[in-house]
């Protein structure tokens, strides 16, 4: 029996058997920068579906519109400077992007649960961690102050801050920046959501930090059955905790697979070249960065838009046309003309 069944608070309605796949579905979403003059498209066309239970890693360069992406599914975005232009955004059958304002500070923290890369911009200095959890609480549950303060407790406890009742009556910026992340990870399964987006949450951590942070975001959504999203630049933060991958370049997916696809047999050069990158404990090897620099928005080549950095182009197939995302079997695709011609590198053992 979960908290909010034993709390006398409104249990989450299970997904109809229509809905049961897949708990969310991003299909075309088009986001755009706005300027003065015009809106910018900067992520085109992307299309992304969540399994129930599974946990995807959606990972790419900077700038490619991975947390442009995770804050549009939850609407977070600043509709001052970059809004959604298209596309829907569906958590079990129901288009979020239809929604009212209103109606998404419901969603928000019951059905999706949003942990930000930066704790100590996300948690308000002026309030101590117990008054901004419970709050939390109180929103989405029908609870008096002292069950959501013994709830906040007990979240502090479980996601492995010691002596939380004293914890809890401290401000952010008494705790370490691990703590922080802590804190935000309790903040953002407060209510047991049944969709976690994570963006890039081991920003700024150190790699001991990092490794017990990913340990706890994995136990957790085992634990709880949640869909997973993990937004992050990091291919070891993806081996640890996702099931699959998605790989985004220039504001598209450009490959998405299992993870162990993903690492051993990718299908897309940009894929290559970020598992190429990588460093390797006690193997001696030439590091080999990516030539070249991302396409800026709004100056995407007509082609593929990896292909001015690519090795493998070949005109005029990589460079006239836009280039589709082709499903090369039902767990894996491929935004490359050549993806069935090549044999590309993946981790070397």
């Amino acid at each position: 029996m979960n908290w909010m069944m034993r709390t006398g608070g409104a249990a989450p309605a299970l997904p109809t058997a229509e809905q049961a796949e897949p708990a969310l579905l991003v299909e075309a979403l088009q986001i755009g920068l706005v300027g003065a003059r015009a809106v910018t498209p900067v992520v085109t066309g992307l299309d992304l579906s969540l399994a129930r239970q599974e946990v995807l890693g959606l990972v790419g360069e900077s700038g490619s519109g991975k947390s442009l992406t995770s804050l549009a599914i939850a609407r977070l975005l600043d509709t001052r400077s970059v809004r959604v232009l298209h596309g829907s955004v569906r958590l079990f059958g129901r288009d979020l992007l239809a929604c009212s304002e209103a109606e998404m500070r419901a969603v928000r923290g019951k059905d999706i649960g949003m942990i930000f890369q930066d704790p100590m911009t996300s948690l308000d200095p002026a309030f101590t961690t117990g008054y901004q959890l419970t709050s939390v609480i109180r929103r989405h549950t029908a609870v008096d102050k002292q069950a959501a303060r013994r709830r906040a407790v007990e979240l502090l406890g479980l996601v492995g801050i010691g002596d939380p009742r004293r914890r809890i009556d401290q401000y952010p910026h008494q705790l370490s920046g691990g703590m922080r992340q802590r804190v935000m990870i309790a903040m953002a399964i407060a209510c047991e959501p049944r969709v976690l987006i994570a963006d890039e949450p081991t920003t700024a951590l150190d790699a001991t930090t990092q490794a017990q942070i990913l340990e706890l975001i994995k136990n957790l959504a085992r634990t709880l059955r949640m869909s997973t999203i993990i937004t992050t630049h990091d291919l070891g933060v993806i081996a640890e905790v996702c099931d699959t991958v998605a790989v985004m370049y220039a504001g598209q997916i450009v490959e998405h697979a299992t993870t162990e696809q993903i690492f051993y047999h990718p299908q897309h050069p940009y894929t290559e070249r970020l598992l190429l990158s990588l460093p390797r404990v006690g193997v001696e090897q030439e590091m080999l960065g990516i030539p070249g620099a991302p396409p800026r928005a709004g100056d995407f080549p007509p082609g593929c838009r990896f292909a001015p950095r690519c090795e493998y182009v070949t005109k005029p197939q990589c460079v006239a046309n836009p280039v589709p995302l082709k499903q090369l079997d039902a767990a894996r695709g491929s935004r490359c003309v050549r993806s069935e011609q090549l044999t590309l590198q993946g981790v070397r053992t």
